[in-house]
Parts: C-alpha cells; structure tokens; sequence
C-alpha cells in the first residue's frame, strides 16, 4: 500500500466532502465518501490520493520566504 500521497487534486472549495475509487476502474478500489471535517485537505485511506480545497498550502510554501 502506498503511503505517500500522490499528486494533490484541487477542489471546489464548498465540498464537506468527496468521493474517491482510485481512478482506475476495475484496478482501483471500492468508491469511499472523504469528509473534509473542517481541514482544507483529506487523504484517501485506499490509494493515498490527496483531496485539497483551493486554499491549500504545502508545508514547504508556508516555509518559503
């Protein structure tokens, strides 16, 4: 199982949550409903996707001068 998240997908920023299945029809894996519980992001417990809400920040841009 993966444990780093892949490639950070943006998302409608009225989103309380979102649905993932992996993207890979029959290789992915069951369809799971990601609640963003006032985070600006979630990570998939499956396939390690990342779900961000437009006003994400990566910890190395918050870092950054």
């Amino acid at each position: 199982m993966s444990t780093k998240p892949r490639e950070i997908k943006i998302v409608d920023d009225d989103l309380d949550e979102i649905g993932c299945d992996g993207g890979g029809g029959s290789l992915g894996h069951p369809l799971v409903y990601l609640p963003f519980e006032g985070r600006g992001w979630v990570d998939c417990y499956y396939c390690s996707q990342r779900f961000a809400k437009s006003d994400y920040e990566t910890p190395e841009s918050s870092t950054a001068a």
